[in-house]
């Protein structure tokens, strides 16, 4: 059809999908979950209502509809298959706490893509800035046009975006994501909803689902990668080493007013991580309650524990220093004492405790050789 000699702007967005939110929107595994539930057809609250959360969901109070309740569940349990869960940070490093450092470390780890994708059974095409723009709208449009969003990343490659739609005419792609990245560098950005014809020069990576297939990926392979990743991360040692940073007096010489808003703010982004390893605690305790795991329950529980313990116990440090709301204020009029320090140390050697414990169970029902737990 023609318009004044023009031709009509073809344009096209996928309807129904649900937006990536929550604690971690920017994460490969959130945006992923948005495309899994419209490639599984969960678009309309009612169709999310009679499916009910898949994986369970392990706190539900800050989503207020079926569709956010579905997404967190399926968000939870592919952070747990990525092994995005398992990352960690270390308090004495600056760089630890730049933005998106453990999506890089996730992708530093091994091919966490692939790994997902198999154990979802989707096929998949992944391109780069390098097969030019045409070429990657291209799939970006076959997919959309097949009712499958795109999951892509921009600027620094850690920081993902569910593309939903294009506009033909203009190479405009449209989607949806919660990070400064876009408004700083597109400005074009209105209640997180993308939409843009200059995101080809920041691109760093597009991935399109092409169908789906039998799983590659089992169970079995997502608990031996569980336990390598956390024995990886041990065995370095991020948890141990801000421990041991907290509990050093000598660290913290000539520390002022602002050092110690700034650790505050650090030590609430760090104890996060472990406080959101309740999904993993979510996760193990939903799949002991199915048949197929009859033989494992008594591992998954044990691990469900173990990781909800972690999420108490972390509780107590996160108040300590501002909770989730970043309320820095007069925690950081605290932090001088090395008493106050020294709490938040013991609570985080206690998750690295629980952390072996975790491993051991995991060796134990994989049937591979047990690491012997500090005492």
């Amino acid at each position: 059809m023609q318009t004044n000699g023009e031709a009509e702007s073809m344009k096209k967005i996928i309807d129904g999908v649900q937006f990536p939110e929550g604690n971690g929107a920017t994460t490969f595994p959130s945006c992923f979950a948005s495309a899994w539930m419209r490639v599984m057809g969960v678009t309309s609250e009612e169709r999310a209502g009679v499916a009910k959360p898949p994986y369970g969901v392990c706190c539900g109070s800050c989503v207020k509809t079926n569709l956010s309740l579905y997404h967190k569940s399926v968000q939870n349990f592919y952070t747990v298959v990525s092994g995005l869960t398992f990352m960690q940070l270390d308090l004495s490093n600056e760089e630890h706490f730049s933005p998106w450092h453990i999506n890089r470390q996730l992708a530093e780890y091994d091919d966490y893509i692939k790994f997902t994708m198999g154990f979802a059974g989707f096929t998949y095409e992944r391109c780069d800035k390098s097969a030019g723009k045409e070429a990657v709208f291209e799939k970006i449009k076959e997919s959309v046009d097949a009712g499958r969003p795109a999951l892509a990343n921009f600027g620094t490659g850690y920081a993902w975006y569910v593309i939903t739609g294009y506009d033909d005419q203009t190479g405009t792609i449209y989607g949806m994501g919660d990070n400064p990245y876009w408004t700083d560098h597109f400005g074009d950005k209105e209640e997180c909803v993308l939409a843009s014809n200059r995101w080809h020069g920041h691109l760093a990576e597009a991935v399109v689902i092409t169908g789906r297939a039998a799983p590659s990926v089992k169970y079995d392979d997502v608990f031996i990668r569980m336990t390598a990743i956390l024995e990886a991360a041990d065995e370095t040692g991020y948890f141990k080493r801000s421990a041991d940073f907290l509990a050093d007096e000598i660290n913290f010489e000539g520390y002022g007013g602002d050092e110690y808003l700034e650790l505050a703010k650090r030590i609430c982004l760090f104890i996060g991580l472990p406080v959101d390893s309740r999904d993993v605690g979510c996760s193990m305790k939903n799949l002991a309650k199915t048949e197929p795991f009859e033989n494992k329950a008594r591992y998954l529980m044990r691990i469900a524990d173990l990781y909800n313990q972690n999420c108490e116990i972390c509780q107590i440090a996160w108040d300590m220093a501002g909770s989730y709301k970043m309320e820095i204020e007069e925690p950081a009029k605290m932090l001088p004492s090395p008493l106050y320090r020294n709490a938040i140390a013991n609570v985080i050697k206690a998750v690295v405790k629980n952390n072996r414990r975790v491993i051991n169970c995991l060796k134990e029902m994989t049937g591979t050789n047990l690491t012997e737990v500090s005492r």
